[in-house]
């Protein structure tokens, strides 16, 4: 089944995909350590309270700003793809080879979480293979595949299919042993439950894991809103302003849409990435990339975008490398003297610890040296 193109035939680079995946990085490789940082270092303390609070997760039902961060890359991961496959096609790929790629691209991103989590230690007793890298591969790759295989009419009821098939799982189907009704509560859902069942080695919070295979089925549907907003600023034939005032709206619409779910007994939930949660996440990944559009591709801001998009043109590598450098380690050394004089703040060292990591991306930008998946 296909429907008609929603974009015009001559596909263009978003710079705001590229600066709002790069912000998102470098909030992941330490830009939340040196806002934090700085707040102190001013006497901001009111600033900093709200501000720490919202730089954690909650431990279970709920929602802060940084629940957003890992959303916001799998939703810029399909907001990029429609104008990948689109250029492949174009080159004469098929869609059968592109769905090869895909599940190649699916399976490395897997294997890399792996090395995240600790692979190359070669302690393999007690390693944990679900991850981050893992959701965002497969939940990626499901997106593809309807991407390449049906039209936006199938897409969008994909989109609901999968959401309504894990709220029902997890609203409808008793999986804790002893119970006789479904819980939402840590350990006792039906996700847990199906995680423990099929995901080798250790679980990241004993009897569930965050990342575990259950949550990749309505993950798919964060990868699909990014598909639709990614198709939606390319078309040329749309003002403007009325792009930009799309998805804002469309944005606070699911966010609204979402709150809703969760007072209606679904909850907003990250460790089991519900449907509410799919809908709270990806209203504000809409916002944030109608903001961005409106800035980086509209009014026109290269110099700002050129410094996210160096953070972000190498993610999964500056990604991988956090796990095993110790930036602000070596950070502190490189000060060590300067700290011990007291001729610098150790609020700087977070900034430093980050310039270290964007320098290093930048460096590997001028030379072309990529690491693609």
């Amino acid at each position: 089944m296909t429907d008609a193109p929603m974009e015009s035939p001559a596909p263009r680079r978003i710079l705001s995909i590229d600066a709002l995946r790069g912000l998102d990085m470098m909030m992941i490789l330490g830009l939340r350590e040196v806002v934090l940082a700085l707040c102190l270092a001013f006497g901001l303390d009111g600033l900093h309270g709200i501000l720490e609070a919202q730089a954690h997760h909650p431990e279970w039902n709920g929602f802060t700003a940084w629940d957003l961060i890992f959303p916001l890359f799998l939703f810029l991961a399909g907001a990029s793809m429609p104008l990948s496959f689109d250029r492949r096609l174009e080159r004469g790929d098929t869609r059968g080879a592109l769905a090869l790629h895909t599940a190649r691209r699916a399976a490395l991103l897997v294997f890399l979480g792996v090395v995240y989590n600790g692979l190359l230690s070669l302690e393999l007793e007690g390693l944990r293979y679900a991850s981050v890298l893992g959701r965002i591969g497969l939940a990626w790759a499901g997106a593809a595949i309807a991407v390449l295989f049906l039209g936006l009419r199938g897409q969008v009821i994909v989109f609901g299919l999968v959401l309504a098939a894990h709220s029902a799982a997890l609203l409808l189907i008793p999986a804790a042993p002893g119970l006789d009704v479904p819980s939402l509560e840590p350990g006792q859902t039906f996700g847990d439950y199906f995680d423990r069942m099929t995901v080798p080695g250790r679980l990241h919070v004993g009897d569930r894991d965050p990342e575990g295979l259950f949550g990749v089925l309505s993950a798919i549907g964060t990868a699909l809103m990014g598909t639709f907003a990614g198709r939606w600023i390319r078309r040329q034939d749309v003002p403007d302003r009325r792009r930009v005032g799309w998805l804002l709206a469309a944005g606070l619409q699911c966010v609204l849409l979402g709150w809703l779910l969760d007072a209606a007994g679904l909850p907003v939930n990250k460790n089991l990435w519900t449907a509410s949660f799919v809908l709270v996440a990806g209203g504000w990944s809409l916002v944030l990339l109608g903001l961005f559009h409106l800035v980086f591709d509209v009014v026109g801001a290269p110099r700002l975008g050129f410094f996210f998009s160096v953070a972000g043109a190498n993610a999964i590598l500056a990604y991988l490398l956090s796990a095993y450098v110790d930036y602000r380690g070596l950070a502190e050394v490189l000060c060590g003297r300067a700290l011990e004089t007291g001729r610098m703040s150790e609020a700087l060292i977070p900034l430093l610890a980050l310039s270290l990591q964007w320098g290093l991306l930048y460096a590997l930008w001028r030379r072309r040296i990529f690491l693609r998946v």
